[in-house]
């Protein structure tokens, strides 16, 4: 009977998967072939929190309960970041540091992976970049990620760092009383670096 159980909760999550993954990769092409060079058109409509229909919060919702409360985050993060490099062919590099028998809470794991979304979803359609790192790192005080790119950085052709997705990651960061630092130059890359405290 138990194992009977086993296999159909199995059957389950490998069916959500499969599904999210289709989704997934849907998402990020349309990302990565739409029409980013709108002069600023692109993150016009809408809030930067009200972006419902935007990709990244409908996978993140998905994700959220499918994979986050099963995997937990850092492995939900290495799944899509494989996703994303097979759709968008951007080559990734993922760093976690992870304290020995530490959880993050559900809603702050929830929360980084928004924002990780969010910023993935920045360079597939800003960035022209060829190379991302992504770097996790939590402690029982705070959990930090970073995600930095080898695109056209934060020159004419990418948004400022008050506009569009940076707002929202901005904006998510505060909520939790965090930090969001955005670096970048022209042609030299951009480094989104959010730092929330744990309670």
């Amino acid at each position: 009977m138990r194992n009977h159980f086993a296999r159909a909760m199995y059957d389950q999550i490998e069916d959500a998967l499969a599904s999210i993954t289709r989704q997934l990769r849907s998402a990020i092409e349309s990302d990565a072939h739409g029409p980013s060079g709108a002069k600023g058109k692109g993150n016009s409509a809408g809030g930067p929190l009200q972006r419902a229909n935007g990709w990244a919060r409908e996978i993140s919702t998905e994700l959220g309960s499918v994979l986050l409360d099963t995997l937990g985050l850092a492995a939900t993060i290495e799944w899509h970041a494989r996703q994303f490099q097979k759709c968008t062919g951007v080559l990734h590099d993922l760093t976690v540091t992870h304290a020995a028998a530490f959880d993050l809470p559900e809603n702050y794991a929830a929360t980084i992976f928004d924002i990780y979304t969010e910023a993935l979803s920045n360079i597939a359609r800003h960035a022209g970049a060829s190379r991302v790192a992504i770097a996790l790192t939590i402690t029982p005080h705070e959990v930090t990620l970073m995600v930095r790119d080898n695109g056209v950085g934060l020159g004419e052709a990418a948004p400022a760092p008050r506009a569009g997705g940076l707002a929202a990651i901005r904006a998510r960061a505060l909520e939790y009383k965090g930090s969001c630092e955005v670096a970048g130059a022209r042609n030299a890359g951009t480094t989104v670096t959010v730092s929330l405290p744990l309670p």
